[in-house]
């Protein structure tokens, strides 16, 4: 492809991400507005009893566009590993071509590789894809620092990253309670229902952010070297900001695994409450 087509497709798939975050945020709006709802009488329905029947079906609500919202946020990283193939200077066209090819589960653990790779010179002849690479025999190399922070972010984009899409796949598929089995869906799986039913507004925002996160960090290792760096000519930009990433996704790794939707929640009421009386009393 020529930079003119490389440039163009990149607009085009910046332009789905655009339209995918618009989205994601009003969906998130929606369910954030949820929590404020009151009843006919001024009561604020999240502030009510949990067997109350108004309460349930907002609920049901809550859930249905959650289901949405996990969606939309994995399709917005599905889309975003699009996109990171057509930044400028960072992939040849072979190297495009055989992400694109690869399943989607493999596509940014390939990427990573392939920049890291490029970034320090360790591409062998003839392998644009660096399967003869073993990044963990590097250490001489490159020291014991650089090769632990490669392998710790391929370990975040394993974990935290790419299994997203198979809730994905469930929500898309109709399964928003119960989930089954792929590839067919013709047993229950009590595994993934559960790993289905602990998607709600805080894990689906620091997916977002953990996505975002990467992608920078990906962008940071391939296209920019020290020499070029203003902040500091003996590192690169990825080492630079690396524990500023890390710490980061450390932390939004931390909330999806010790989420607390119902103090989240609450916040948001009581908050609400404390407004509501104030302009009574004014």
């Amino acid at each position: 492809m020529t930079q003119s087509e490389i440039k163009e497709y990149f607009d085009y798939h910046n332009s789905n991400m655009k339209s995918l975050k618009i989205g994601y945020n009003e969906m998130r709006s929606q369910i954030k507005t949820f929590y404020k709802t009151v009843d006919k009488n001024g009561s604020l329905i999240y502030n009510l009893a949990n067997a109350d029947s108004r309460k349930i079906e907002l609920r049901k609500k809550e859930q249905s566009l959650s289901r949405i919202l996990s969606g939309v946020q994995v399709s917005w990283a599905e889309e975003s590993l699009k996109r990171l193939l057509y930044e400028k200077d960072l992939f040849n066209d072979n190297q495009r071509n055989h992400i694109l090819k690869k399943p989607l589960i493999e596509k940014w653990l390939v990427s990573f590789k392939i920049v890291f790779c490029i970034a320090y010179d360790l591409m062998p002849d003839n392998d644009d894809f660096c399967t003869q690479v073993d990044v963990k025999r590097e250490r001489g190399n490159l020291g014991n620092e650089l090769v632990e922070q490669y392998l710790l972010l391929r370990k975040i984009i394993s974990e935290n990253l790419t299994p997203n899409f198979a809730i994905r796949n469930k929500v898309q598929h109709g399964e928003w309670e119960f989930a089954f089995e792929p590839p067919i869906s013709e047993v229950f799986s009590q595994r993934l229902t559960d790993k289905l039913n602990k998607e709600n507004i805080i894990t689906t925002t620091s997916r977002y952010v953990i996505v975002n996160s990467i992608y920078n960090m990906i962008v940071d290792l391939g296209r920019f070297r020290s020499d070029s760096f203003a902040f500091d000519s003996m590192t690169t930009p990825f080492e630079y900001f690396y524990n500023k990433y890390e710490k980061k996704i450390t932390f939004e790794i931390e909330k999806i695994e010790c989420y607390d939707l119902e103090n989240f929640i609450d916040d948001i009421v009581q908050k609400q409450i404390r407004g509501l009386e104030y302009r009574n009393n004014t």
